[in-house]
């Protein structure tokens, strides 16, 4: 059996970088930040380096706390919310800032972007198709 799905966007990544990066722009209010971002499916949320959400004008700790654990150790982070556009798609979600400013991962995760998107990868050409999770196309 055969399935097909369609996508609005492909992006070709450099195989040669470890993790898939995808470009992106954070927003709150006016302010923007572009970054890139690692895709990581087995994330179980946005979680983004401290400096970004600073220059977004967030005071970190203010935000919802929360602790993430890695096979690293564990960590805490606070979700504020912010616009995330990525290869033209935009969407609001909850993001979490990493509380040590040494935390150095940009990652977008299942929660507030991978459960709102339809993916395909094709690691062997580097691609990424990307869609809304509801586009019809």
């Amino acid at each position: 059996m055969n399935w097909q799905l369609s996508f609005s966007a492909i992006y070709d990544y450099d195989t040669r970088l470890h993790g898939i990066e995808l470009p992106i722009t954070l927003q709150s209010g006016a302010i923007k930040r572009r970054l890139d971002a690692k895709v990581d499916t087995g994330a179980s949320h946005c979680i983004f380096e401290r400096q970004h959400g600073e220059r977004l004008g967030f005071d970190i700790e203010s935000g919802i706390p929360e602790r993430f654990d890695t096979a690293m150790g564990s960590f805490p982070a606070y979700g504020h919310e912010v616009k995330i556009e990525s290869l033209g798609i935009e969407m609001t979600a909850i993001v979490f800032f990493a509380a040590d400013e040494n935390f150095k991962r940009n990652v977008l995760g299942r929660h507030g972007w991978l459960n709102r998107v339809r993916l395909g990868l094709i690691d062997y050409d580097g691609k990424i198709y990307l869609s809304e999770y509801d586009d019809p196309a």
